[in-house]
Parts: C-alpha cells; sequence; structure tokens
C-alpha cells in the first residue's frame, strides 16, 4: 500500500486514553507518548483550560496545572455529554460535546506532531459501550474537527482483539488467544477462535464477565494471594476445555505483577503477554485493513455484530437477482439502511435471511396489497431496516408513490425479526 495520511487508533475510556498510530517504516502501529512519566502512553481523559496562556490541556498535564491553580478540572467528557449541561470558561459557552472535541482534538495534535504528518486518512476509536446515542455523539465531536463520518469507525474491545492478535504469527492464536482484562470497570474474559466457514474463516470471540474479581480488593495483600489462585484455577479449567495458544493480560489491574502463580500455569501451555496498548493498536490495525483495498476483512462473530444477511429478490439490469441489503457480520449500529425501489407487476416482496454460519437460508414475505392500486411501475416504495441490537431488527416497506404523478400514501408494512431465530 502506497504511503498515506495518518492512520490512527484511540482506546478511550473514562479513565485515560491510549493512541496509536500506523509507521509505514515499521509497518506496525505505534504507540503515542504525552510527556516522559512511566506511564506517559496512558492520557487522563481530563481537560482544562490554561488561562495565563489561553491554551487548553489534557492528561496529566490537566491534572496538574488544575491542582495547582484552583481552575475547573473536566473530567467524565462522553459522560456528561448526555447531560446537557453548559459550561463556560471566560464567560464564553460550550458543550460538553465541544469540550470531547477538544479533547480529541488535542490527542490527533498530539499525533500529528509525533509524526510529522498532517493528513488523516482514518481514525478508529475503541470502546467499552457502543450504542446509536455513542455513535451520534462521536460523531458529531469528528464533524466538529471536520472530519467526515466516513473516515471515523467506532469498535469494540472484542473487534479490536481480533484485529491485534491476527496481524500476530499464527503460532500465536491458532489454536485459541484468551484475554484477562482488568480494570476499575471490572474483570473481562475473551476467548478467540477461528474456525472454518463456508465462506471463509470464522473468528468467533466469546465473551464473560467475573464478578468473583474486584479491582479494589489489589490494596490488600492477603486478598491479592487469594485472587492470584483464583485465576490460576480459571486458567486450569479454561485450558481443559479448550487448547490456547496465547494469554493475554491487559487493563490496569494488571500493572502490577501480582498474578505470579497464574503466569507459571500459563506459561507450561501457552504463551503470555501483559501491556495496556492491545484495544489502541488492534484499533490502529483496523484502520490500516480499511485503508488497504487489497486487504479482505475478518468476518468476527461477538456480540454487538449482526449473524445474518438480509437480502431482496429484485431485478437489475433486466435480470433477476438477490440484491443484500444488510450484509453480515458488521456492527448493529452500522447495519442499518433506506433504499427505494420501483415494484415491477408484484403486490408482495420478498426478503431473505441468511445465517453467516450455517449460510441456510430463510424467507420473509410482505405483503403489499394495502398499497394504493397504480399502473406497472409507477410505485416506488421505501425499503427501510433498522437494528435495535445485534439480534433484533425492523423491516418496513413505505408506499412514496411516483413523483407529482401519484402521490404517496404513505401506506406502511413494518415486520420485527429475532434473528436468534435465523442463525
Amino acid at each position: 500500500m502506497e504511503k498515506q495520511g495518518l492512520i490512527i487508533g484511540i482506546d478511550y475510556t473514562k479513565e485515560y486514553c491510549q493512541a496509536s498510530y500506523y509507521s509505514y517504516r515499521h509497518n506496525q502501529p505505534e504507540s503515542v507518548a504525552s510527556g516522559t512519566e512511566t506511564m506517559r502512553y496512558l492520557i487522563p481523559t481530563a481537560l482544562t483550560f490554561d488561562k495565563s496562556n489561553e491554551e487548553w490541556l489534557i492528561g496529566q498535564a490537566a491534572i496538574d496545572y488544575a491542582k495547582r491553580t484552583g481552575e475547573y478540572l473536566f473530567e467524565d467528557l462522553l459522560d456528561n455529554c448526555f447531560l446537557n449541561e453548559k459550561c463556560y470558561i471566560n464567560e464564553k459557552e460550550y458543550s460538553y460535546t465541544q469540550l470531547l472535541a477538544v479533547y480529541f482534538g488535542k490527542i490527533i495534535e498530539l499525533t500529528q506532531v509525533t509524526t510529522s504528518i498532517m493528513s488523516i486518512e482514518n481514525i478508529t476509536v475503541n470502546l467499552r459501550e457502543i450504542n446509536y446515542d455513542i455513535r451520534s455523539t462521536l460523531y458529531e465531536v469528528f464533524r466538529l474537527l471536520k472530519l467526515p463520518a466516513d473516515k471515523i469507525k467506532l469498535q469494540s474491545c472484542a473487534e479490536s482483539f481480533v484485529y491485534y492478535v491476527l496481524e500476530e504469527d499464527r503460532s500465536i492464536w491458532e489454536k485459541g488467544a484468551q484475554l484477562f482484562d482488568f480494570s476499575k470497570d471490572g474483570f473481562f474474559e475473551k476467548q478467540l477462535s477461528v474456525q472454518k466457514g463456508p465462506e471463509g474463516d470464522l473468528v468467533y470471540v466469546y465473551e464473560k464477565t467475573h464478578d468473583e474479581f474486584s479491582y479494589q480488593g489489589l490494596e490488600n495483600y492477603s486478598y491479592v494471594d487469594h485472587l492470584d489462585e483464583k485465576l490460576k484455577e480459571l486458567i486450569q479449567e479454561i485450558l481443559q476445555e479448550n487448547p490456547i495458544s496465547s494469554v493475554y493480560f491487559t487493563g490496569e489491574g494488571f500493572n502490577e505483577l501480582w498474578f505470579v502463580k497464574t503466569l507459571q500455569e500459563v506459561s507450561e501451555r501457552a504463551r503470555a503477554f501483559k501491556g495496556n496498548n492491545l484495544y489502541a493498536k488492534g484499533a490502529c490495525l483496523a484502520g490500516f485493513r480499511r485503508a488497504d483495498e487489497t486487504l479482505k476483512d475478518y468476518n468476527i462473530i461477538c456480540d454487538g455484530r449482526t449473524k445474518a444477511t438480509i437480502s431482496v429478490e429484485a431485478v437489475y439490469k433486466g435480470s433477476p437477482c438477490i440484491l443484500n441489503l444488510s450484509k453480515a457480520p458488521v456492527d448493529y449500529y452500522d447495519a442499518g439502511l433506506v433504499t427505494d425501489f420501483i415494484l415491477d407487476n408484484v403486490t408482495s416482496i420478498r426478503f431473505y435471511v441468511t445465517s453467516l454460519v450455517s449460510r441456510e437460508r430463510t424467507f420473509v414475505d410482505f405483503d403489499l396489497s394495502s398499497f394504493p392500486e397504480r399502473p406497472n411501475k409507477t410505485t416506488r416504495v421505501e425499503i427501510a431496516i433498522h437494528y435495535f441490537n445485534d439480534c433484533e431488527c425492523e423491516i418496513s416497506v413505505t408506499d412514496k408513490g411516483f413523483g407529482e404523478f401519484f402521490k404517496g400514501s404513505g401506506e406502511k408494512v413494518v415486520k420485527r425479526l429475532n434473528m436468534e431465530g435465523y442463525v
């Protein structure tokens, strides 16, 4: 691939942010450092305004300045975007969406300074939770930064895990890969496996939350020993059920090396890796695959992704065909569409739902006999697909008439599908 603009991966959490960029020189993601302190790759999600120099500060610099001067420190930026609260700095009004745009803008600026590359190819943001509201808010954030939506992609930790691991040597993941993510948000387990599918490899990520592991308990020495023993037992249980090529430990809960027994157990049967940059680099690698048209994307099956393709019978260039309207697997919040068709001697439309896993196809018929009768090819319909989550979607067909000749009636046929019944 020819050298292009910056490909940036950002791991955003309530506590901190990490950024990486794709190095064309080394053919891999590189982390972006802020300052020279030990944890310089973890940039606290904090923002303030330095009135003396009239500049925005982020991360540890913002925290230190706020402590020194008593200026207000803006935190919980994404969460506060949904409260519709206003902030005032030097008598100027800001929304939290604008403040979040300032924060991301400073992260991007830091990356540009690090690389001496100003143009941006794409940005991928890794998040712990993604829904329509979060998606809409972050797209508005990047719009304020004059970055169009087609340059931005949001993805989950499970997806970033896949992109990171599958770029490693095959020996790292061919028997499966395990991830433990331990932070103030909780203790999360992710199991990755690759299986042959009828139309290419399928990458499965099974996710589980373990409430029995307490982050606050890490301050108690006796509890830490107990925690190590429980994690070792969990590893033993996993390895008994499935062969694993590698185990990854990420999150601030693993910053200190308290899990010695666990590592000894892992090292006897798999390879172990520890670090906090996995999600940021995985997001960066996802952006790299999007930028390189010669690379096929992975068929990832995990929470939040659709598992069936929705198609429709149609005539294209005079020949009957099946047109894909919503192709799996994609993140459900990116899966919907709205498009128009002209009806040709039909009073019904047949949709097909095809399982990504089994490739079995099921049809769903829409009866349009309630639509007004008109001459052939003078009824335009709008087909809309909207996903509520990765399993449930709604398909609607609406009569739009035919321009000035036949006014649309607004008649609509709607069906809600639970995709669990089709996959």
